[in-house]
C-alpha cells in the first residue's frame, strides 16, 4: 500500500454510490444490457401474473362452467 498519499479512505454511505457511478461510467454497455435484461424479466413476470389473475377470475366467475383454457381447448385460430 502506498501510505505516502495519506491515510486510507474510510467507507461512507456515498462511497458505494461513487463506486456505482464509476462502474457505470467504465462499463456502459454492460450496464445497458443488465438493465435491459432486468426490464425484460420484470415484463415477463408482470405478464405471467396478469394472465394468471385473469384465468383465476374467469374460473371463479358466474359462467365458470363454460370456461376452457386455450391450452385445453384443442387448438386456436
Amino acid at each position: 500500500m502506498d501510505h505516502a498519499r495519506g491515510p486510507a479512505a474510510t467507507a461512507t454511505p456515498s462511497a458505494g454510490l461513487s463506486q456505482l457511478r464509476r462502474f457505470v461510467s467504465r462499463r456502459p454497455t454492460l450496464t445497458a444490457v443488465t438493465l435491459a435484461l432486468a426490464g425484460l424479466g420484470l415484463t415477463f413476470k408482470y405478464i405471467s401474473t396478469t394472465i394468471r389473475q385473469n384465468e383465476l377470475a374467469q374460473k371463479q366467475s358466474a359462467r365458470s362452467s363454460f370456461y376452457v383454457p386455450v391450452e385445453r381447448s384443442g387448438g386456436g385460430i
